[in-house]
């Protein structure tokens, strides 16, 4: 293992929760995540009042500028917004995130998924460049059974799913744009992730506001329709209501955390977000979750379980 100062977390451990820093980022990623699995519900909601596609992106991120603004002033912290890497790691999140979105709006939610949560396999060749880590056959398949797993959690297939329209692809860039952020913010100190929520809420929802005028513009109303809204007072409330208690927390979860721990270990974690959005519509949505499905769920979780104790084994050698 290199001693790059950058392939190893070097952020401090917080002392109000339990464990090792690793511990705590590892912890962080998970809930964060899986919070994250539950964001079609806002989505979902916003849908039902007359605000889809492109136009509730840009509402709720937009939203979330606002918790992570107010702590920066309390906390007299909006010099972190002054780092060039924060913006540039922020500008990469929010791409990511319109574009998965925009994948799922537009192409086979199952394909876009798979093809999103390769980022495994981004974080991995991301942290062989920048910081010279090792690709060890017991990492490739680790990765490559999380892989399987995520594909029958998916409902599998006939075949690999590979891109096949701008949908597609769209997912493929989302995940590489997330995956090498994940790679990139690992041990950096000058990078708050408070402020990151910041940029990376700033840049997502200035791209989805500007991709929905321009799809307006091209005539696909699928993608950017114009909201028909009964009551804006409800939206916006409920908006914000769902950036503080959910989208916020969800989004600080994931980049501390991904601060304090290897990047594949990261990505391979922020699966929960699947594993959590599947349950979640399994039983308030009643959708299907067949003995495939269910297995995939075990193959994902055994692929984690063997990835945190290489790297339990791995800090214990060092």
């Amino acid at each position: 293992m290199s001693t790059n100062k950058g392939s190893r977390s070097n952020s401090e451990r917080s002392h109000s929760l339990p464990g090792s820093s690793v511990a705590q980022g590892g912890f962080g990623v998970v809930i964060g995540a899986a919070l994250w699995g539950l964001f079609w519900i806002p989505l979902r909601f916003l849908d039902d009042q007359g605000v889809t596609g492109l136009w509730a992106i840009t509402l709720v991120m937009a939203a979330s500028v606002i918790p992570a603004g107010i702590w920066l002033i309390w906390k007299n912290k909006l010099i972190a917004l002054q780092s060039l890497a924060c913006w540039l790691i922020g500008c990469a999140l929010g791409l990511s995130i319109v574009g998965y979105f925009i994948g799922v709006i537009v192409s086979d939610v199952i394909r876009v998924v798979f093809l999103f949560y390769l980022l495994p396999v981004w974080t991995t060749l991301a942290a062989r460049i920048f910081y010279k880590e090792p690709i060890t056959p017991v990492r490739l398949l680790v990765i490559t059974t999380a892989l399987l797993g995520m594909w029958l959690l998916l409902g599998g297939g006939e075949a690999i799913p590979l891109p096949s329209n701008v949908g597609d692809w769209c997912g493929l860039l989302a995940g590489f744009c997330w995956g090498t952020s994940l790679a990139l913010i690992r041990g950096k100190e000058d990078v708050n992730a408070v402020g990151l929520i910041f940029t990376t809420g700033t840049a997502a929802a200035i791209i989805a506001a500007v991709a929905g005028i321009l799809v307006l513009a091209s005539g696909n109303t699928a993608l950017a329709a114009v909201p028909v809204v009964d009551s804006w007072t409800l939206v916006i409330l409920a908006t914000l209501v769902f950036s503080v208690l959910l989208l916020y927390p969800s989004l600080l979860g994931q980049l501390w955390g991904a601060q304090r721990i290897a990047a594949p270990t990261a990505a391979l974690l922020t699966m929960s977000e699947v594993l959590v959005a599947t349950l979640s519509a399994y039983v308030l949505i009643g959708t299907t979750l067949n003995k495939v499905s269910m297995v995939g769920a075990g193959i994902i979780l055994m692929a984690v379980l063997i990835d945190i104790a290489m790297q339990y084994k791995q800090a214990n050698q060092s």
